[in-house]
């Protein structure tokens, strides 16, 4: 399996042995720079998106809704070096994917919903490109039902179901008649993920065996379906839902969960029962997905398979321009540069010094470059079902890929 075209994007950026790239590969790199700043459209496609999720999507909110945002680790460099240029609350050093589609559609980034929320007078004018609803550390079911099993999470409880409300809050400043609403939906584009993974880590974390945890996926997957039957009933037509990604491949859950037992590990390194939990999971939401579309005709439900665009990059890292490790970019100690006590955004903690050369960010969350190859084969239509390329012509074309 080999992501389309992306491998000529990893030439786009410095090896690791500090060469020069030459010319043609200097100019495809600046036909990037240029071909990925948002631009006017002539014809819209999808005129809005609405996100919701975890931290893999969170461009603020976690920050925002905090108490004390200073106590984040992602208040503080070096989250955003390599594009923002300042911490924004996104758990990278630059974009996420989900700002990426924003770029292929011509849409400005969607402001995170807290930030819109808490502005008191709400204009049209600010949320008509979208809002982004995700938080950081958010899991799909409501914090009740872990709490009754003894899984106790202090930091969130910014679940789908929370999220939806604010959605359903936002909505009348977005649109007036219920008519103009469903209008305005239909042309919208919702990502309702990834998200899950939380729901079973936090477990996982707070020692509950596999086997639980491996039964709360048909809650999960449950919780997903219900958000997308409201939008559904709201009037949205296009729906993309993101599965997990391999937790296993992550620079902490490697070393939380070290193992002296070589079959724990695949060939690539990663867990295997850790990517065998996603990948349970990923089963489920694609049957839930048959379900809502043979129920709903009309709309076009997206599932896109983050799981296997990630593995290709970690099975084939140096293809991509990565060095072949596993470890976080930005981290400390050990076998993987990750420790829960001393983490990227502390201030002994530096990042490294190249981090497109790696794929792993901060233990948790994939770096920008990263980010960008695996928008790149979403958007590519390769790794989405339907090909989401075939459903509108977006603003832009990564042409210097031809």
């Amino acid at each position: 399996m080999v992501l389309p075209h992306i491998s000529h994007m990893a030439q786009a950026y410095p090896n690791h042995r500090g060469l020069k790239v030459n010319s043609a590969i200097s100019t495809l790199f600046l036909l990037l720079l240029l071909l990925i700043i948002p631009r006017p459209i002539t014809a819209e496609c999808y005129t809005s998106i609405f996100a919701f999720g975890d931290s893999l999507t969170d461009v603020g909110n976690r920050v925002i809704l905090s108490d004390d945002p200073n106590s984040f680790k992602i208040s503080h460099p070096p989250y955003g070096e390599t594009f923002f240029h300042h911490p924004t609350g996104r758990c990278s050093d630059g974009r996420l994917i989900i700002d990426f589609i924003a770029e292929y559609y011509g849409l400005p980034y969607m402001p995170p919903s807290a930030s819109v929320m808490m502005n008191g007078g709400i204009k049209a004018s600010d949320i008509e490109g979208g809002v982004n609803f995700a938080v950081t550390g958010a899991a799909a079911a409501h914090s009740a039902f872990y709490e009754e099993r003894g899984i106790i999470d202090t930091t969130t409880n910014c679940s789908l179901r929370v999220q939806m409300g604010w959605f359903k809050q936002l909505l009348p400043f977005f649109c007036g008649t219920p008519s103009e609403c469903h209008e305005k939906l239909r042309s919208s584009l919702f990502v309702v993920g990834p998200i899950g993974s939380n729901d079973y880590r936090n477990g996982l974390s707070q020692g509950k065996d596999i086997k639980e945890i491996r039964s709360y996926v048909p809650i999960v997957i449950d919780t997903i379906r219900a958000t997308i039957n409201d939008l559904i009933e709201l009037g949205a037509k296009t729906i993309m839902v993101p599965d997990t990604s391999p937790d296993g491949c992550l620079a902490s859950v490697l070393t939380d969960f070290e193992s002296s037992n070589k079959v724990d590990y695949d060939p690539t390194g990663c867990l295997n029962w850790m990517n065998e939990l996603n990948d349970y999971h990923n089963q489920h939401l694609q049957q839930q997905l048959d379900t809502i579309q043979y129920c709903n005709p009309g709309v076009d439900i997206i599932y896109a398979d983050f799981y296997n665009i990630s593995m290709e990059l970690y099975r084939h890292s140096e293809k991509y321009g990565f060095i072949r490790s596993l470890a976080a970019c930005c981290g400390v100690g050990g076998k993987y540069k990750f420790n829960d006590d001393v983490r990227c955004g502390d201030i002994e903690v530096k990042s490294c010094p190249e981090p497109w050369l790696h794929i792993d960010w901060d233990g948790y969350h994939m770096t920008a470059k990263a980010n960008i190859l695996v928008s790149m084969a979403l958007l590519d239509g390769t790794y989405t079902s339907p090909p989401i390329n075939t459903l509108c012509a977006p603003s832009m074309k990564f042409t210097y890929y031809d």
